[in-house]
């Protein structure tokens, strides 16, 4: 029989305080040894995000078109030499830098010298803006000096080929390098820009008004600006295309074949989003571990093991486990039935105490569902209000389904792993039962059946059997206190209904049901048990459809 705390008991009160001490201490203090660090097996994976994979894209795919500007600038520059003269150096010049401008960027990026992404961001602009910048000039020199020449054939075809080549460096930027559209959507249009002021510029300097007209009528100088908005138009957009089908890809291969919708909810380890099976287009609930606690082995263990224990189990009033795995950054993961309705605290707070009848009805399935688990030597050791839900599924109404294995305790297996920290208590105080208050480790079904009691009593009366300033105080109560009737609390309690609730809530285990086959047995004779049915829950739920929004 296990230790209950009484008020003349020094010992006890002795023990329940360093406990409550060790609960009090920050994590940090506990020693190492008390940590099951290196002895549970946890799901791994790769750990690279999003942003790992688009830096080590960008890398690559620069390095190439820096590689791709090369040949092509050799090639532009002996396709160009009938147009250049021996005595213009300046211009010779610029179209050499070009090559070996791109060349440089190009082996830099493809050697096995280690670059930071940042690095590798700056080079990036570097050569796209460094191109831009000696395509400008190139363009500047070579026009102006055909001007002057009154080479007018000869400028139009230069200037055309300068668009061309800068149209399809801004493509190229906006499709080929990863990078989010807003900053594609800069760099294009300020590319866009400058070669526009510099043409102008080249025109004031050239002081030849006639050619001006010509080149004007001639080059269609309004075409080339139209021609340049387009292109950076169109990068920008393609960048918007391309990297929403990278963030849908990425997320696609995150979460396996589910794609997250909405965030429902979360508890203290975990978030659960709504989401939807890519193929079978079946929506789901979706539960991760949070970020702050996803270096934590403690919680990791215990986030696998409650997804390897729902998963065993197969009664219709548990949670339906689909699929589990991690994401690319290690997060730990698993999928579930997704359920419309409330959780029972929700219910209550919605709608107050529930009515005996309709008490019955769920807390019967709720043990029907808990017989499965506890036969299979499971101990939920958290039920409350929040990890019972009241769900309209299939069809039927007021369907209890018993939530987060998370503190699940394996009776049956011995050698299983203690996923609890010494001189630590697990659980939820204000539904706690006595031997669990007390951190005891041979709890067995009917610590549940106390907490079930519990829960009962919340939702006949709205209220926990117990409260108090802070934890330890609800613990204590628990250990020590008579509980008030249900009766005193909330009217309308059959006298039957209650001896149920105080029997789930004896001190001693021995002095409750032994299993939840017979609370459901007691449940059952109670004269309530017949005033709510299928028929009055899918009534009471079809008055009140935006509950199941």
């Amino acid at each position: 029989m296990a230790t209950t705390l009484k008020p003349n008991d020094a010992t006890s009160r002795r023990v329940f305080a360093r406990k409550r001490a060790a609960v009090s201490a920050p994590a940090d203090s506990l020693e190492d040894a008390n940590r099951p660090r290196g002895n549970v097996a946890l799901v791994q994976g790769p750990v690279e995000s999003l942003r790992g994979k688009t830096d080590s894209l960008r890398r690559t795919r620069v390095g190439a078109a820096a590689l791709v500007f090369t040949i092509i600038y050799a090639v532009l520059f002996l396709w160009n030499l009938s147009l250049l003269k021996a005595d213009m150096t300046t211009v010779w010049v610029l179209m050499v830098s070009r090559f070996i401008f791109s060349a440089a960027i190009g082996c830099l990026l493809i050697s096995p010298l280690p670059l930071k992404p940042k690095e590798v961001k700056i080079l990036e602009w570097i050569l796209f803006g460094g191109l831009t910048l000696l395509l400008c000039l190139s363009q500047y020199f070579v026009n102006l000096e055909l001007l002057r020449h009154q080479n007018i054939p000869g400028a139009v075809a230069f200037v055309k080929n300068g668009v061309i080549q800068l149209f399809g460096m801004m493509v190229l930027y906006g499709t080929f390098i990863p990078n989010h559209p807003k900053t594609v959507a800069r760099v294009v249009f300020s590319m866009a820009f400058l070669p526009i002021v510099c043409f102008l510029f080249l025109l004031q300097r050239a002081e030849i008004q006639q050619t001006f007209y010509l080149l004007r009528s001639v080059e269609q100088f309004g075409t080339n600006v139209l021609l340049l908005l387009y292109g950076a138009s169109m990068a920008s957009y393609g960048a918007f295309l391309l990297n929403g089908l990278r963030e849908d890809l990425h997320e696609a291969q995150k979460f396996g074949q589910y794609q997250l919708l909405r965030k429902l909810g979360e508890g203290g380890m975990g978030e659960v989003y709504l989401a939807e099976h890519q193929l079978l287009k079946r929506p789901c609930a979706l539960k991760l571990i949070k970020q702050d606690v996803n270096g934590d082995d403690l919680a990791l263990a215990r986030f696998e093991r409650e997804v390897r224990a729902s998963a065993r189990l197969s009664h219709p009033n548990t949670i339906e486990i689909f699929d589990f795995g991690h994401t690319d950054d290690g997060t730990f993961y698993y999928v579930m039935e997704y359920l419309k309705g409330l959780s029972l605290g929700d219910l209550v707070k919605t709608a107050g105490p529930l009515p005996p009848g309709r008490t019955i009805y769920l807390f019967r399935q709720i043990c029907a569902g808990l017989a499965e688990a506890h036969g299979l030597g499971l101990v939920h050791r958290d039920l409350k209000p929040a990890n019972v839900f009241v769900a309209v599924r299939g069809g039927e109404a007021d369907v209890a389904k018993v939530l987060d294995f998370g503190l699940v305790k394996l009776t049956k297996e011995p050698d299983a792993k203690n996923l609890t920290t010494e001189m630590t208590i697990s659980g939820t105080p204000l539904f706690m039962s006595p031997e669990q208050a007390m951190g005891a480790h041979t709890l067995d079904a009917r610590s549940d059946i106390y907490a079930l009691g519990a829960v009962l009593y919340h939702a006949l009366t709205g209220k926990p059997p117990f409260s108090g300033k802070n934890p330890f105080e609800i613990l204590i109560a628990h250990t020590r206190d008579p509980v008030v009737p249900p009766s005193k609390i909330a009217r309308g309690i059959p006298k039957d209904l209650e001896t149920v609730v105080i029997k789930c809530l004896s001190k001693d285990p021995e002095d409750r049901y032994p299993d939840v086959k017979a609370l459901s047995k007691a449940l059952s004779h109670c004269e309530a048990a017949s005033e709510w049915d299928a028929e009055a829950a899918e009534s009471w739920w079809a008055e009140r459809p935006e509950l199941l929004a």
